[in-house]
């Protein structure tokens, strides 16, 4: 009998070796379909109190998917607006900035090349790179940056066509689907299947919530700093604060850099920099570093590596929004195989506890 389970265990587990690199490949090939599902499942999930609630009032189904799809349209349509104001203030002010990058790079170049002679390193076979050719003005035109602009809004307007149509059907056949449930699982199976996807739902419900008034907080911090510092692209720093503050790892971190970079290219190396620097990195310390995990590290029950190693994976998968929901999908993941083997080895590695 032991040796029966061994077996088992074994082959199960290079079914999975097997199926794990096919499934990968079914992800990226049909990006286009799986991104925008998954996003209806996590705004599904976001909206399940809301839509419960009215369901306790005994509001019409079609006035509660009426209701979600003009609180997410208000959503969507106010973050059209923020960044129609903030790509405005980026295509009013980008040509001067560009101008004093250039020269900044330039005065750089200059200065290194001199100490390179000065060290008699310089070397005939050594090639250097042309950054007049690199930084001139036209490969940096404001026509591109428009026309990329709309490319870029065109792909999110049907991304969010794609996910109103796949909410639709999801909150319609939400009841079907739970009955077809309770009639198809045993009692055992059926209380695992419910908790498994409360445990999912809650878990996305924490992350999501938590990281936004993180990330609300962190933005609004970032962009009172910079109107005492005066420092410009106040609206487009904050809109970036907020959204790539949902990066683990590596979004802070550009984030802060933006602002500061755009400080110091208004008034070259100062005291004024430094100090400004100091106080946003401090923010995104405090907020990042001291706060959110208080509130969330208990809950998502992922090791730090892991949550690199996500993000690198979903990154590579599903580009920025995978980056972006790599933390709530890697634990969806691992909710799931705990509950299908309590003692599997992958959930083992990629567990806090």
């Amino acid at each position: 009998m032991i040796a029966a389970n061994k077996e088992l265990r074994w082959i199960r587990l290079l079914l999975t070796i097997i199926a794990i690199p096919i499934v990968v490949i079914i992800l990226k090939t049909l990006k286009a379909i799986f991104v925008p599902l998954i996003l209806a499942v996590f705004f599904t999930f976001l909206f399940a109190p809301l839509t419960s609630f009215l369901k306790k009032k005994r509001v019409p189904l079609i006035l509660i998917l009426l209701i979600t799809l003009v609180i997410i349209a208000a959503f969507f349509y106010l973050s059209v607006l923020l960044m129609y104001a903030a790509s405005n203030s980026i295509i009013t002010g980008l040509p001067n900035y560009q101008e004093r990058f250039q020269q900044m790079v330039f005065d750089g170049t200059a200065m290194f090349t001199e100490m390179l002679s000065r060290m008699e390193l310089m070397n005939e076979n050594i090639p250097l790179l042309d950054f007049a050719q690199i930084l001139d003005g036209g490969s940096i035109s404001i026509p591109k940056v428009i026309a990329n602009t709309m490319n870029v809004i065109m792909d999110i307007g049907w991304n969010l066509f794609l996910i109103l149509v796949f909410m639709i059907f999801m909150l319609l056949e939400a009841k079907k689907l739970h009955a077809r449930l309770h009639n198809a699982l045993s009692a055992d199976s059926k209380g695992q299947t419910f908790d498994t996807l409360q445990s999912i739902q809650a878990q996305i419900q924490r992350y999501i919530t938590v990281k936004a008034m993180i990330s609300l907080a962190t933005a609004i911090v970032g962009m009172i700093l910079m109107l005492i510092f005066g420092v410009d692209f106040v609206l487009v720093c904050g809109i970036l604060l907020f959204v790539l503050n949902f990066i683990p790892n590596i979004g802070s971190i550009i984030a802060s850099a933006i602002p500061i970079i755009i400080c110091l290219l208004q008034g070259g190396f100062q005291f004024r920099v430094v100090v400004f620097s100091g106080l946003i990195i401090a923010t995104q310390m405090f907020f990042g570093n001291i706060l959110e995990p208080k509130f969330q590290a208990k809950h998502q029950n992922l090791t730090p590596i892991m949550v690199l190693i996500s993000l690198i994976f979903w990154g590579w998968l599903w580009g920025i929004v995978g980056m972006l929901i790599c933390v709530p999908l890697t634990s969806a993941i691992n909710i799931i195989l705990k509950q299908i083997d309590p003692e599997n080895l992958i959930s083992a590695i990629i567990s806090d506890a």
